[in-house]
């Protein structure tokens, strides 16, 4: 399923649903950065790096306010800027070093999707991180954005060839101000490479409210 299909079928379920909150995985693409190399990183262009988005979709006047995800990857390593954290990359430090754009971190649903970064810092109720697991509880105050689609992580795998192929899980919860601490689970599973696997929506498993 391309991405753009997979983000049509989330706004149709989003819409003909009535659901507040979709969530859909962008599984995966290879990242370039520009311009050219990354001194801290010069091996970014090579290939090797996979970038796998978690994204939702805030429907009917709601508001996103927290997510709880955990990841982890079979054959391969997350990949981590030795400039960032576990928050979004600084936009001004990008310019020197573009890879950092591509590091692994999360986020709050301030900046739209089809708006420019910087995309907004969450705060933390629980973040933990290794070579192949990662989870993280994070959450925002409102007003977070509204209605929209936005990203809430992004996990970029190093894989070298003989590391293929690899295998990406995560699964967890979002939680939307209108649904008081109602859970909306997610799970989805992709395997790096695989053909028609750009994007994957999670088929019955994200709970839909109805009104």
């Amino acid at each position: 399923m391309s991405k753009i299909l997979a983000l049509g079928a989330a706004l149709a379920l989003c819409a003909g649903a009535y659901a507040d909150i979709e969530t859909y995985l962008d599984c995966f693409y290879q990242p370039e950065v520009t311009p050219g190399d990354d001194n801290i990183v010069p091996d970014f262009n090579d290939g090797t790096y996979y970038t796998i988005d978690l994204r939702v979709i805030v429907c009917n006047d709601d508001d996103w306010t927290s997510a709880e995800a955990t990841a982890r990857i079979d054959g391969a390593k997350f990949f981590d800027h030795p400039l960032n954290d576990e928050t979004p990359p600084w936009i001004m430090g990008q310019r020197l070093y573009p890879a950092l754009e591509f590091d692994s971190f999360y986020c709050s649903t301030e900046a739209d999707l089809y708006n420019n970064p910087p995309y907004t810092d969450p705060r933390f109720a629980e973040e933990h991180h290794e070579a192949q697991y990662r989870h993280a509880v994070w959450f925002d105050v409102p007003p977070n954005g509204g209605e929209g689609a936005f990203l809430i992580a992004r996990y970029t795998i190093k894989a070298l060839p003989e590391d293929l192929p690899v295998t990406f899980h995560v699964q967890g919860r979002n939680t939307t101000f209108d649904g008081g601490g109602t859970p909306y689970p997610f799970q989805f599973t992709c395997v790096i490479p695989e053909p028609g696997s750009l994007a994957l929506l999670g088929l019955g498993l994200t709970v839909i409210r109805r009104r």
